[in-house]
């Protein structure tokens, strides 16, 4: 494939999490920084649009409220997985009629690093947040007290919640150790999570009081993953980085049996800090999207052809914290958080 790239930023210091917007002026894309800094606001094109909001920065996850064109969700204040995320929260932005965005208080949740919102059965929407640990800050890498997940419905009034009016959740799973990756399926009806321990998938309740459904599709230390059919046999791949902030990429293919994933892939080249992750089409192509933060700093993208898998090298010395795809005028673009070296980028893709 052939790739354009365009730098959109270069002054977003550790530019970390991206998020899509199709709000009420057409949609766009928002990118935020893992330290200080803004959440702001990109057209399709890469035209930069507005801030958000000027800071405090520590952004994990950012995503539009579903259901909403005028509502952002996204952490607040986690800074580091070792330090400095004992008050970080989950916050919503709200578009106001004078053009600002209100900013109010989800939940105060210490360490929550990733989040999504799933739809049920039922239709019941749910807040799914995840802590990489617990507050625990003795000495870097301190993994003593491991995180949990956290669960909670959600109605269509976000901003009524505030620092003393919450929303209240309750933690499904606690003991989870270096909860790192998270990924929702694209119709929203479960999430993957990615652990010390493996691969666990979470389907909300099916309707009013039931539970929900937790079940491990691979055992490995996993530090994030995505779904998706590389070699279109009308099966799942999961696509790994092993262990946390790894160096190893594997593919799991579905078995015949319900949930149950073997690997039949790992490519034999280290790429040091594994870390962004994208699952989906490029230019008809089934494929992930992949960065790494240290040594080659390179975003990759992984494929199948000719009955085997394969990774290309879409640009060097970057370092990718995340990424995402979007169509823009009929043609696919990457855009790619590129946190080692402070800029935000596009990558218009086309086949060769």
């Amino acid at each position: 494939m052939k790739y354009q790239k365009k730098v959109i930023a270069t002054d977003m210091a550790k530019c970390y999490a991206i998020g899509m917007f199709d709000g009420f002026d057409g949609p766009s894309f928002v990118i935020a920084t893992e330290k200080e800094g803004p959440i702001r606001r990109f057209s399709l094109d890469g035209t930069a649009l507005e801030n958000i909001c000027e800071g405090p920065g520590g952004v994990m996850t950012v995503m539009q409220t579903p259901g909403r064109s005028d509502q952002l969700l996204s952490t607040y204040k986690f800074f580091s997985p070792n330090f400095g995320a004992d008050d970080a929260k989950i916050v919503s932005y709200t578009h106001m009629d004078d053009g600002s965005w209100a900013r109010s208080v989800i939940c105060d949740l210490p360490y929550v690093h990733r989040f999504g919102v799933l739809k049920a059965a039922d239709g019941q929407e749910w807040l799914i947040a995840c802590t990489i640990k617990s507050a625990c800050r003795a000495f870097k890498n301190d993994w003593k007290t491991p995180g949990a997940v956290y669960v909670a419905k959600l109605d269509d009034k976000l901003e009524q919640y505030n620092e003393t009016k919450q929303l209240p959740l309750t933690q499904i799973a606690n003991l989870q150790l270096q909860n790192h990756g998270f990924y929702v399926a694209p119709d929203r009806s479960f999430a993957l999570i990615g652990t010390a321990a493996g691969v666990f998938r979470y389907v909300p309740p099916t309707k009013d009081g039931d539970t929900w459904q937790i079940a491990c599709l691979a055992v490995q230390p996993t530090s994030d993953m995505c779904l998706i059919d590389l070699d279109g046999d009308g099966l799942d791949e999961l696509v790994t980085i092993s262990a946390f902030h790894g160096d190893t990429l594997c593919v799991w293919h579905a078995k015949e049996q319900p949930d149950t994933f073997q690997k039949v892939w790992e490519d034999s080249q280290k790429h040091d800090f594994l870390h962004a992750i994208w699952s989906g089409f490029l230019a008809g192509q089934a494929c992930a999207v992949l960065g790494n933060r240290k040594d080659d700093r390179d975003l990759l993208r992984l494929y199948y052809k000719d009955g085997a898998y394969g990774v290309e090298v879409i640009d060097h010395d970057c370092g990718p914290a995340n990424v995402w795809v979007f169509q823009n005028d009929g043609n696919d673009v990457i855009i790619s958080a590129n946190r080692e070296t402070n800029e935000a980028a596009l990558y218009q893709v086309s086949a060769e």
